[in-house]
């Protein structure tokens, strides 16, 4: 059985910026298309019971492959999104590559 390949995001948006952020979604999730992201499942915080908190939002991409990821973060595409991502967010986004157990 192959395990499979996700991109997981934490993330806080910045509330104050919702054009940013809204330009920003709609943008990336055709990047993470064109890559062969797919299977999007997204969360936002409704209340924290443990911990120091701070992710705001969670979203899970299914990939193809752990490359697809890489060539994707690596990609023009996705790069041509760092200052938008920046006005977005308030802090610095969370991606990491996962596979199921």
């Amino acid at each position: 059985m192959t395990n499979k390949t996700f991109l997981i995001v934490n993330a806080v948006p910045n509330v104050d910026d919702m054009v940013s952020f809204q330009s920003y979604i709609s943008q990336i999730l055709d990047v993470f298309t064109k890559f062969g992201g797919n299977g999007i499942q997204r969360w936002k915080k409704k209340e924290q019971v443990m911990g120091q908190g701070g992710i705001k939002a969670i979203a899970v991409f299914e990939f193809p492959t752990e490359q697809s990821i890489k060539e994707m973060i690596a990609s023009e595409d996705f790069n041509a999104l760092n200052e938008l991502r920046k006005k977005a967010y308030i802090q610095e986004v969370d991606l990491m590559i996962c596979e199921t157990l």
